[in-house]
């Protein structure tokens, strides 16, 4: 486990020779969208509704705007999405 700040946690990452991370949790990903480190999202989308929940990524300073590079659909159920960031 590392611990501290997004930009931290990454430089440490980065200086152990990592470049593609798997970053998972709700807050964990809110925290680094908003610092602009994320750069790929995949969601893959179940057909089941829970009800109640949390919103997926929380309130964002401003708008993250993705591009849909696949869509895939698994055990005819399943639907995963691959979104690539879009950056000015």
């Amino acid at each position: 486990m590392i611990q501290g700040k997004p930009k931290e946690i990454l430089e440490t990452i980065h200086s152990k020779g990592f470049s593609r991370l798997y970053i998972d949790g709700g807050k964990t990903i809110q925290s680094f969208l908003k610092e602009g480190l994320i750069n790929e999202l995949i969601i893959t989308t179940i057909p089941i509704l829970l009800g109640g929940g949390f919103s997926l990524f929380g309130e964002l300073n401003s708008l993250i705007n993705f591009e849909l590079k696949s869509s895939k659909v698994y055990l005819g159920n399943y639907v995963q999405n691959h979104f690539i960031r879009l950056k000015k």
